[in-house]
């Protein structure tokens, strides 16, 4: 989540009437934004959930979804502050969102060269989206401060919390849809020793081994893409018609004061300090946990196991958990610091892992994949709540360009994990993402000492000069 900083002067003209925009209407545009990317990700998020096994067949699906993330990476540097420039933060929104619907057409007739070329140009189009909703979100939080007379900063919070808690709760519908349309098994039961062959176990070569594994009469996959697909268009029509156009909050054509290329160059600069060459590897490790569940926990430990009809259901409950556990950790943060929320979320995330690798999946425990999916929810949304707010707290007068290592790492990670996906099989994957998560959590035990040690550096700093001063005092008054 990248908020920006800055005064109120730097986001609202001097003279902008903002008595006449209503603090309702502001509220109006927060809701139609969070509803389209709820719509959105609806769409997007329950297809990549089903690619690594609807897509099975040579690695088809996994390989779409590192093409989406690898165009991300190399979106990131230059698209986004053009994009905004030239079009507004409103129609970059609609524009961005439309790159995603080629790749959902795809998928009526999934090939390399369809799926391909479709997830990069979803790819290219995550960026500029994430940045103008970032953009618009933070402009109107500056005029809803002016409007209600309150701190830029708490209205910037409560405008991307009601945001990320609508996002959040995509992976929730995409998947309830999938798993309705999916309900009836479409696969003969499974001999009990093919479930050997899953889990930790799992290697993309035995597919064919595997009957559960085995693609869903078109039929329902292409109803389930047809509702995506609705999904996106209204998400579209509703930025359309329902959003306020950015000028009416100061947004011109042609703004924004960092350009592409300075902040390409700063985000490489940014790599130089150690805090955030310590925090690289707990980034990447972000998005191949997130990459690790949408590629081997659906079709390693669900489709394997269960079948691809199950995947939908099992998944309701990591969407519901990780919204749930977002609200929750984010009012416990201000109670218990950051430190001690963000141990509950890497114990969580490491002891999810070691279940994977040691359990042998079977269908007489279902129980234990909503029990995966939930502890699986509960570190996701810790890890991603709270390394953000990291970034922000720590990097606070670069945060631009802490925030764009943040996204290009956290893509590395998606991207590794995809590409790799049909190489290795899930026990190795899931070894090298815990040996990853190791060294990031040192990492990470290094910056808070880091920043604990500068911080009462600077006090002792501080007391030194005040007690300077006062004996300075004492001399001149004697």
């Amino acid at each position: 989540m990248t908020i920006n900083s800055g005064s109120v002067a730097d986001y609202v003209p001097a003279d902008q009437d903002v008595e006449s925009v209503g603090k309702w209407r502001i509220l109006k545009n927060i809701a139609v934004i969070s509803v389209a990317f709820l719509l959105q990700f609806t769409a997007f998020q329950g297809t990549g959930s089903l690619q690594s096994s609807i897509n099975a067949a040579g690695g088809l699906g996994t390989t779409s979804l590192s093409a989406v993330f690898g165009a991300i990476i190399i979106s990131c540097a230059f698209i986004p502050t053009l994009a905004i420039r030239k079009l507004t933060a409103k129609w970059t929104l609609c524009l961005s969102m439309l790159c995603y619907v080629p790749y959902i057409m795809s998928q009526f007739y999934p090939q390399f060269y369809t799926l391909i070329p479709a997830g990069c140009l979803a790819g290219l189009g995550a960026a500029p989206m994430w940045a103008a909703q970032s953009t618009y979100l933070t402009q109107v939080a500056y005029i809803y401060a002016r409007v209600t007379q309150q701190p830029p900063e708490a209205a910037i919070v409560r405008f991307f919390g009601i945001f990320y808690l609508c996002w959040q709760s995509a992976e929730l519908w995409g998947n309830l849809i999938s798993g309705l349309v999916l309900s009836a098994p479409h696969t003969n039961e499974t001999d009990a020793s093919d479930y050997t062959l899953c889990g930790a176990n799992f290697c993309a070569s035995k597919l064919k081994d595997i009957a559960n594994l085995h693609r869903p009469p078109d039929r329902e996959i292409f109803t389930i893409m047809g509702i995506y697909l609705a999904c996106i268009c209204l998400a579209v029509i509703l930025l359309i018609f329902l959003l306020d156009p950015p000028t009416m909050y100061g947004e011109e054509r042609g703004g924004g004061k960092v350009s592409a290329v300075k902040l390409l160059v700063a985000t490489f600069r940014q790599l130089r300090k150690p805090n955030q060459l310590l925090l690289v590897p707990l980034t990447t490790f972000i998005g191949m946990e997130q990459a690790n569940f949408a590629a081997d926990l659906t079709q390693a430990f669900i489709s394997c196991t269960l079948g691809i009809s199950e995947i939908g259901f099992i998944l309701v409950s990591f969407g519901l958990c990780n919204s749930l556990f977002s609200l929750i950790f984010g009012f416990l943060t201000k109670k218990f610091g950051r430190i001690w929320i963000l141990i509950i979320g890497l114990i969580a995330i490491s002891a999810c892992y070691l279940i994977m690798l040691l359990w042998q999946p079977s269908p007489h425990q279902k129980w234990m994949f909503f029990l995966i999916c939930c502890l699986y929810a509960l570190g996701d949304s810790i890890l991603q709540i709270q390394i953000n707010g990291m970034y922000g707290a720590i990097f606070e007068k670069n945060k631009e360009a802490a925030f764009s290592n943040y996204r290009l790492f956290e893509s590395l990670g998606y991207l590794v994990t995809y590409a790799l996906s049909t190489v290795l099989c899930a026990r190795t994957k899931l070894i090298s993402a815990l040996g990853l998560l190791v060294i990031g959590t040192v990492g990470w035990i290094v910056v808070e000492w880091r920043v604990k040690s500068s911080k009462s550096f600077e006090s002792n700093k501080l007391d030194e000069t005040k007690a300077t001063h006062a004996e300075v005092y004492k001399v001149i008054e004697g």
